[in-house]
C-alpha cells in the first residue's frame, strides 16, 4: 500500500462506470478486471454512485483504466477533477416499465383463466377449449414485447453464467429462457394438430417474471438515484460566488471557484461562507448548524477558524481563505459520505449465492437425467418431456420471489408505520443490528432551547430577572432570545420594547429602556462591562445548561438557565433497544455536561461529547471494528458521515436532506419509537424470508427427483411439465401468502 498513486480525490483514480452495472455481481466483475491491471494496488467498486475509485502506480495511464472497463462489457468514464458530484444514470426506461407490465398482465389472464377453479371469461376467438392456436398465439404476441424489454436481463445473465459466476439475472434467464422455448414447441404441437398441447404453455411465467424483475430493477435505480441527488446537494451549499481584496485593496467579486489560499475574503451579514478561512478582522456569531447540527451560532473573533458553506449571522468578517475547493470542511463531509459507502459491504443477496450453485446443479441434472433415458432407450418425446419438467420444475419463480415479495411486504408495511427503507439489503443488515448511535441534537432532543431556571439574586423575583431579559432580547431572532420571549410569554410577564440595542456578538446583548441600560449575555460579557457577579454564581448553573446573566444598571439581577429539550418518547424507545439486547451509545458535538444531562434523562450510559463529524464517523469505525452491527440514528448534514459509515443509517424526516439520503432507514414519524419498531419489522421480514426460502428449496428437492423420473424407475408414471408447472404455481403462491403476513404486522405484539 506504500506504492506512489494518482491524485484524484486526494489520492485515488475515480472512474464513473456510466452504463450496464446492474447487481453485485456486475460490481465484482469491474473490479476483478481493474485488480488484474498492471499497477494496480487497490480497487473498490460503489454500485450505489456507479462508480469505482482506484488506487495505481503514476504509469498506470487513465484512459487504460476506462478501456479496461469497456472491455468488460460495461462503460467508463474519467470523472472530472473539479467535480465532486456524482452521476445519474438511466438504464431502464419508465416507458419500456409500463409496456412489460400490461402485456405482462393481459398474458397472466389469458394463460390462468383455464388453471382456475372458476374459468376466467375469455372471448370465444381466443378460448383454448374452441380455438387452441389462436389461444396460443395471442400469449406469444404479448409475451415478445416483455421480453424484449428486458433483454438486458437475459444478455447479462448469460455473460455471467458463461463467466461461471451466476446471478439473479442468471435464475431469471434460464427459467423464463426454458418456459418460452417449452411454450413454442408445444405452440408448434397445436399447429400440427395437438390441441391438448394449449395446457403445456408457460407464456405466463415467461412473461411475469421478467415485468416484475423489471420493475424491481426500476425501483431500486429511482433509489439510487436519489441518493446521489441528495450528495449533489451538498455542493449547492458553497456559495457561487465570493468577494475578494485584489492588489488595490478594492472589493471585487469573483466565481468561489477561482478563490486561491492565502486571498483575502470579505464576508457580509446575512451571507453565506465560501472558503474555509482564519478571521483577520471583525467579529460575529456564524451559524454552523450544517456542520455541527448544533442550534446556537458560533461567536468569531480574530484568529478564529470559519467553515465553507457556514452562515455569517451579524457583523462583517475579512478572512484569509485557507481550504478552497475539494479542501472545504463541505467537501470533506462529502467525501466521508461517499467513501464510507464504499468501504460499506453490500448485503448478502441470498438469491445470487445460492444461483451459483442451484443453476449448474439443475442444468447438470437435467442433461444427465436426459442422456441417460436416452441411452436406455427412451424414445425422444419422453427425453425431451424429462428435460423439460426437470426445467420447469427448477424454474426459480419461488425461489427469485421468496425475497422480494417479503421486502416489498415489509417495506410496504413500515412505510404505513412511517418507516421508509432503501431496499432490501437495508433490511437484511437492519435485522442484525446490535448497537444503535444516537446523535443528541435534534434526535434524542427536539433541538430547542427552554429555559430550565431561574436563579435570582437575594431581594430579586424571577419575574423581575425574566422581564428585564425579554425586554433586551425583544425582536431579537437568536434561539436564546426566542428561549426567553416564550416562558415570558407563557408566565404573562411585561417585556417592554427597549428604546436601543445594541447586539455584542457571541456575547449577548445590551439594551436601553428609559434611561435604564439593560446587560443580558455571558460571563465573558459581564467581565467585559465590569458588572460584578457572586463568585459562586457559575456554580448554581445547573449541569448541561446554558447560563444567561442579567444586570440592571450595572447592578446584577440573577441567571437564567437554558436547556435542550428530550424528546418525550425518548427514555420508553431506548428502553425497548435495550430490553431487545441492543446496545445504546449517544454521540454528540455538545459540551460533555449537556451531554451526561441528557443521556441521564434518557437512559443511555455511553457517551461521546464534543465531537466533530469526522469524530462521528471514526467512532462508528470502532464500533464496526470491534465486531459491532452498528445502526446510526440522526438529522443533520454533520451525522451524514456516520450516518453512511454505519451498517445501517436511520434519519429523522425533520432533518436534512443529506442526512435522509446518506440512510438506509428514514423516520417519517416524529416518534423514536419509529427506531425500535425498523429494528423489529426489520427482523420479522428476515424470518420471513428464511421461511420463503426453506419451502422454495424444499419444493425443489422434491420436485427436481421426481421430474427426473424417480418414479418411473419404481413403475411409476412419467413427470408431466404439466404438473410441474401446477406445482410451480403452487409454490409459489405459497411464498406470496406467507410474505402477505407482513402487510398485518404490528409492532407492539411483535417478538423481541
Amino acid at each position: 500500500m506504500n506504492a506512489p498513486r494518482h491524485k484524484l480525490y486526494k489520492d485515488a483514480e475515480t472512474l464513473f462506470v456510466e452504463q450496464g452495472m446492474t447487481c453485485a455481481a456486475c460490481s465484482a466483475s469491474v473490479e476483478r478486471a481493474l485488480r488484474r491491471a498492471d499497477g494496480v494496488v487497490q480497487v473498490n467498486v460503489n454500485l450505489a454512485t456507479n462508480s469505482a475509485t482506484v488506487l495505481c502506480d503514476p504509469s498506470v495511464a487513465e484512459q487504460s483504466l476506462v478501456d479496461i472497463v469497456n472491455k468488460t462489457g460495461f462503460q467508463g468514464a474519467l470523472a472530472d477533477v473539479d467535480d465532486v458530484s456524482v452521476a445519474i444514470t438511466h438504464t431502464i426506461s419508465k416507458k419500456r416499465l409500463i409496456v412489460a407490465l400490461i402485456c405482462g398482465a393481459v398474458v397472466l389472464y389469458i394463460g390462468m383463466s383455464h388453471m382456475l377453479p372458476v374459468r376466467l371469461p375469455l372471448p370465444a376467438i381466443i378460448d383454448d377449449r374452441y380455438n387452441p392456436l389462436n389461444f396460443a398465439l395471442i400469449q406469444l404476441i404479448f409475451t415478445i414485447p416483455v421480453l424484449i424489454c428486458g433483454r438486458n436481463f437475459f444478455i447479462n445473465g448469460t455473460k455471467n453464467l458463461v463467466k461461471l459466476h451466476p446471478n439473479m439475472d442468471s435464475l431469471v434467464m434460464i427459467g423464463t429462457t426454458t418456459a418460452f422455448l417449452y411454450s413454442l414447441y408445444n405452440t408448434w404441437t397445436i399447429v400440427q394438430g395437438n390441441a391438448h398441447g394449449a395446457h403445456n404453455l408457460y407464456f405466463e411465467s415467461a412473461a411475469v417474471v421478467v415485468a416484475l424483475v423489471l420493475l424491481g430493477k426500476y425501483l431500486e435505480e429511482n433509489s439510487k438515484n436519489s441518493a446521489k441527488q441528495a450528495i449533489n446537494s451538498l455542493v449547492s451549499m458553497i456559495p457561487n460566488t465570493a468577494i475578494i481584496l485584489n492588489k488595490e485593496g478594492e472589493e471585487v467579486e469573483i466565481p468561489a471557484k477561482n478563490v486561491r489560499v492565502k486571498n483575502t475574503v470579505i464576508i457580509k451579514p446575512g451571507s453565506r461562507i465560501p472558503v474555509d478561512g482564519t478571521v483577520l478582522s471583525g467579529q460575529a456569531s456564524v451559524d454552523e448548524s450544517m456542520l455541527t447540527g448544533e442550534s446556537l451560532p458560533v461567536y468569531k473573533e480574530v484568529g478564529s477558524h470559519v467553515s465553507g458553506g457556514t452562515i455569517c449571522k451579524d457583523g462583517m468578517l475579512k478572512i484569509e481563505a485557507t481550504g478552497v475547493g475539494g479542501n472545504t470542511a463541505i467537501s470533506q463531509v462529502l467525501r466521508l459520505v461517499t467513501e464510507a459507502q464504499e468501504r460499506k459491504a453490500p448485503a448478502a443477496r441470498l438469491a445470487d449465492k445460492i444461483s451459483g450453485i442451484f443453476v449448474p446443479t439443475v442444468v447438470t441434472i437435467a442433461v444427465v437425467t436426459s442422456l441417460l433415458w436416452a441411452i436406455s432407450g427412451r424414445d425422444i418425446s419422453f427425453v425431451l418431456n424429462n428435460f423439460v419438467a426437470v426445467l420447469v420444475v427448477a424454474c426459480p419463480c419461488a425461489l427469485g420471489l421468496a425475497t422480494p415479495i417479503a421486502v416489498i411486504a415489509g417495506t410496504g408495511r413500515g412505510a404505513n408505520l412511517g418507516i421508509l427503507y432503501r431496499g432490501g439489503d437495508v433490511v437484511e443488515t437492519a435485522a442484525g443490528v446490535n448497537t444503535v448511535i444516537f446523535d443528541k441534537t435534534g434526535t434524542i432532543t427536539y433541538g430547542k432551547l427552554k429555559t430550565a431556571a431561574v436563579i435570582p439574586m437575594e431581594g430579586v423575583s424571577e419575574r423581575d430577572v425574566l422581564s428585564y431579559c425579554a425586554t433586551a432580547e425583544y425582536g431579537s431572532e437568536h434561539p436564546i432570545a426566542e428561549a426567553v420571549l416564550n416562558r415570558v410569554q407563557e408566565d404573562n410577564i411585561e417585556a417592554a420594547r427597549p428604546d436601543s440595542t445594541q447586539s455584542v456578538p457571541g456575547r449577548g446583548i445590551i439594551a436601553d429602556l428609559g434611561g435604564k441600560k439593560i446587560v443580558a449575555g455571558t460571563m465573558a460579557l459581564m467581565e467585559l462591562k465590569k458588572i460584578s457577579i457572586p463568585e459562586n454564581a457559575d456554580t448554581k448553573v445547573p449541569e448541561g445548561c446554558t447560563a444567561i446573566y442579567v444586570s440592571v444598571d450595572g447592578k446584577y439581577l440573577g441567571m437564567i438557565a437554558l436547556s435542550d429539550t428530550i424528546r418525550p418518547d425518548a427514555r420508553e424507545a431506548i428502553a425497548q433497544l435495550n430490553a431487545m439486547g441492543i446496545e445504546t451509545v449517544m454521540i454528540t458535538g455538545d459540551n460533555e455536561g449537556a451531554a451526561r444531562l441528557i443521556a441521564k434523562e434518557a437512559g443511555i450510559s455511553s457517551i461521546k461529547a464534543q465531537v466533530l463529524p469526522q469524530d462521528k464517523h471514526r467512532a462508528v469505525e470502532e464500533f464496526k471494528e470491534n465486531g459491532r452491527v452498528v445502526a446510526m440514528v440522526g438529522d443533520g448534514i454533520n451525522d451524514a458521515p456516520a450516518l453512511a459509515g454505519a451498517n445501517v443509517g436511520i434519519a429523522l424526516s425533520s432533518g436534512t436532506d443529506v442526512a435522509a439520503e446518506s440512510s438506509g432507514i428514514i423516520l417519517m414519524r416524529e416518534d423514536l419509537h419509529a427506531v425500535v419498531d425498523s429494528l423489529k419489522l426489520a427482523r420479522q421480514t428476515m424470518r420471513i424470508i428464511r421461511e420463503n426460502l426453506f419451502w422454495a428449496f424444499i419444493y425443489n428437492m422434491i420436485g427436481i427427483p421426481i421430474a427426473a423420473g424417480l418414479l418411473v424407475l419404481f413403475g411409476g408414471p412419467a413427470f408431466s411439465p404439466v404438473f410441474g408447472g401446477a406445482a410451480m404455481a403452487f409454490s409459489s403462491v405459497s411464498v406470496v401468502t406467507n410474505s402477505l403476513r407482513l402487510t398485518r404486522y404490528q409492532p407492539d405484539k411483535s417478538k423481541k
